[in-house]
């Protein structure tokens, strides 16, 4: 059995106002999207009490965020308008019970967002700012290992995992 550990490093890149793909090279760390479905409260007759009942095919917002020592020119090409891809590229020790071995595992996320917001952080001396840059994410998708994982594109109506096209149903339904 292999057991995924730690993080030993990672990479951050994004496009700049020209669309070149730019290493961030200077982010303390970053929060990877939240992937959370929209919901309702059913009640009534046969349920005991409620249910908070996840919506099909309605996912809330994801944001991913970027954590930073100091504000530099890099996050204030990030926070202009429009359409921003990143990646981010990080890898993980991994423990090979089975063969007691400790091994690596590369995971890459690209996502496609916008800025919102644009946080410069707090001045005091001798110490870092800690600034931070938020961005609504629309377009994720996860490769571990050259195999992808998962794929969200929500203005495509495409939600895949391991394979599994969990919303080829309701493209086939909407036409």
């Amino acid at each position: 059995m292999k057991f995924s550990n730690k993080t030993i490093q990672y990479k951050l890149k994004a496009t700049d106002q020209n669309g070149r793909m730019m290493l961030i090279d200077d982010s303390s760390d970053l929060q990877l999207p939240s992937i959370e479905k929209l919901s309702d409260t059913i009640k009534g007759a046969g349920i005991m009490g409620e249910i908070d009942w996840p919506t099909f095919g309605q996912l809330g917002s994801m944001t991913f965020t970027v954590n930073n020592r100091a504000d530099s020119g890099q996050y204030a090409i990030l926070s202009r308008p429009g359409e921003i891809k990143f990646e981010v590229v990080w890898v993980t020790d991994v423990l090979d019970s089975n063969n007691v071995k400790i091994g690596l595992q590369q995971n890459k996320v690209f996502m496609t967002g916008a800025s919102k917001k644009y946080d410069m952080g707090k001045l005091e001396v001798n110490a870092a700012a800690d600034g931070s840059s938020d961005f609504e994410i629309f377009y994720i998708r996860k490769v571990v290992d050259g195999k992808e994982v998962l794929l969200i594109d929500k203005f495509n109506y495409k939600y895949v995992v391991n394979g599994v096209d969990f919303y080829a149903q309701l493209r086939t339904a909407l036409q």
